[in-house]
């Protein structure tokens, strides 16, 4: 898997200068991942970072801590900032993003969210909550845009407005290596090409995340198949490595994640579910419906990442590195 296009761009990678504060950082292997210039990862908070011979120095990016919510990016410009709010969750959902042992933000859509903030010229706020508080906290007006693997679907459209998609992430049975089971698939009964043919797991239980579209999955197209809902990914696999589900439906990527670990040496890609309208155009970062500004600032700045290589960079550390 990769970008949108299938692959990723082969633009060359920009290199955005990084200053960290000593209190906080957000993807701390974001400044190895866009080589070319030095960091400061605790101590110079002050320092200006350079890039190429003859290139002037760029403006050094903050972060800090903010009381109760999480911390702020600040970007250091000439002129004034606005500030903007936005949604993430701290829940382990790698290879996409989590707060490690360290207290550090990582992650895809961590140093993305970074280099976003770079190109919008902004003050980004990030409030800290749990993944399916994201959704409710952007129509209730206390964020302005939320990120959080979120993909792209007819339904969710007619309350909120997608980014363009920054990765084209597929979904998998995932279950263990000693299971013999032929998971077969069959003619979608909506019509939508082909979908997992349910009499091929009958008397297996499958967990999801709720929330998710393979929730939305499961609900649709695996009618009579016992269903267990879970509220992170971590929790369905954990229930799976426990024998209390036979498989779990996710994200290929996560699962990539998880079957590089010492837990996953015993399980396996039973299938790749085909893909369909029910299952999303890819992942986006979401605004407010209508909110036509928000949305035009984010495509703008994702444009630009696409274009300097910096999506490229971080997909090649994120997926390629880490799978």
């Amino acid at each position: 898997m990769g970008l949108m296009s299938g692959k990723p761009p082969v633009s060359p990678c920009s290199r955005l200068p990084v200053t960290l504060s000593s209190q906080q950082t957000f993807g701390r292997d974001f400044t190895s991942i866009i080589k070319g210039n030095e960091a400061s990862i605790g101590g110079a908070a002050n320092k200006r970072l350079k890039g190429k011979t003859g290139r002037k120095n760029m403006n050094s990016l903050r972060t800090t801590i903010t009381a109760g919510i999480g911390f702020v990016l600040s970007v250091g410009l000439a002129h004034a900032e606005d500030t903007i709010r936005l949604g993430m969750t701290p829940e382990p959902t790698m290879p996409f993003s989590q707060i490690n042992t360290a207290g550090e933000w990582e992650g895809l859509e961590a140093d993305l969210s970074r280099a976003l903030c770079v190109k919008m010229q902004a003050k980004c706020e990030i409030k800290q909550m749990a993944w399916d508080g994201l959704i409710p906290s952007l129509k209730e007006n206390k964020v302005d845009f939320i990120i959080g693997a979120f993909s792209i679907t007819a339904e969710r459209r007619k309350t909120m407005d997608f980014s363009t998609p920054y990765y084209a992430e597929g979904t998998v049975f995932l279950g263990a290596k000693s299971d013999d089971t032929k998971i077969g698939t069959a003619d979608a009964p909506d019509g939508s090409g082909k979908a997992i043919d349910p009499a091929t797991i009958s008397g297996k239980s499958v967990g999801v995340q709720a929330g998710t579209v393979q929730a939305k999955y499961v609900e649709k197209y695996l009618p009579g198949i016992e269903v267990k809902s879970y509220d992170t990914g971590d929790n369905s696999v954990a229930d799976l490595i426990s024998g209390r589900v036979d498989y779990i439906l996710t994200s290929d990527l996560y699962t990539q994640t998880f079957l590089k670990s010492d837990a996953g040496a015993d399980y396996e890609v039973k299938i790749e579910i085909p893909k369909n309208t029910t299952l999303g155009e890819g992942i986006a970062y979401i605004a407010r419906k209508g909110d036509a500004s928000m949305l035009d600032r984010i495509n703008a700045a994702l444009a630009e990442l696409d274009k300097d290589g910096t999506l490229k960079k971080l997909a090649d550390h994120w997926v390629l590195a880490k799978n």
